[in-house]
C-alpha cells in the first residue's frame, strides 16, 4: 500500500456527507497514514473517527479504499487519514468503468426536448437511447440523478451515434457521449456510484 500512495499524488476524499467531498494532493505518507490539505469551508464535514472513502489513480488502475479520519489540524486545514491495508482493493484497470444504468431524463436542444433512456454510465460519460437522431456537433444541457434525488447538471457531448431496430422494428439511436463541464463533486458522486455497483455485481 505504501508504494501505491505517494507524496503529491492526487486523491479524492468522499465524506459521509458527500457535500464535503474534495480533491487534494497527498502531503505526506507514513505506514498506514497519509495527510491531505482541505479547504477551510469543508473541514466542518469531518470529525475524528468519521468514515471516508478514497479514490486515486495508480499504475495498475483505479485504487479505492475505505478509511477513517485520524486527526484534524484545524489551524493548518490538514486531515490525517488512517486505513487498514485489508480494506483497499484494485477495482479496475482502466480509468473509468461503465456500469449498467437505466433511467429516463430529458435532453434539451435550443428548440426541442428529447426523452431519453440511459444504458450505462461512467465518470467520463454515458450511453443513451433516443427515438430521434441528434447532432454530434452540439453540446446538450442535461440533468439527471443517481440513487438519490440530488440532481447532476452538466452538458452531454455526443461522440458516436448508432442506429438499431427495436423489437417493434422501430429505428432507435444509441448515442455514446462524454460529460462536459461536470462539477468535481458530481464526478466524485458518479465514481462512488460506479464503484458501489461494481462491488455489488462482483459479490453476486
Amino acid at each position: 500500500m505504501k508504494k501505491m500512495l505517494k507524496k503529491n499524488q492526487k486523491i479524492c476524499i468522499v465524506s459521509e456527507d458527500i457535500k464535503g467531498s474534495f480533491s487534494s494532493k497527498i502531503l505526506k505518507t507514513e505506514k498506514n497514514l497519509f495527510e491531505v490539505a482541505i479547504n477551510s469551508d469543508d473541514i466542518n464535514y469531518y470529525k475524528k473517527g468519521s468514515d471516508i472513502e478514497a479514490f486515486t489513480v495508480v499504475d495498475e488502475g483505479m485504487l479505492y479504499f475505505k478509511a477513517k479520519v485520524d486527526t484534524i489540524k484545524n489551524k493548518e486545514n490538514i486531515l490525517t487519514i488512517s486505513f487498514d491495508k485489508k480494506d483497499y482493493e484494485l477495482l479496475q484497470r482502466r480509468e473509468y468503468t461503465r456500469i449498467d444504468f437505466e433511467k429516463e431524463f430529458t435532453l434539451k436542444d435550443t428548440d426541442s426536448e428529447y426523452v431519453c433512456k440511459t444504458i450505462d454510465i461512467s465518470a467520463g460519460g454515458m450511453k443513451i437511447l433516443l427515438d430521434k437522431k441528434i447532432s454530434v456537433a452540439n453540446d446538450y444541457p442535461i440533468q439527471f440523478s443517481l440513487e438519490s434525488n440530488i440532481p447532476i447538471e452538466c452538458f452531454f457531448k455526443p461522440i458516436r451515434i448508432d442506429e438499431m431496430l427495436s423489437k417493434n422494428k422501430v429505428v432507435k439511436y444509441v448515442v455514446s457521449g462524454k460529460f462536459v463541464a461536470l462539477k468535481n463533486i458530481d464526478k466524485i458522486a458518479i465514481v462512488q456510484f460506479c464503484f458501489k455497483k461494481q462491488m455489488e455485481n462482483k459479490n453476486k
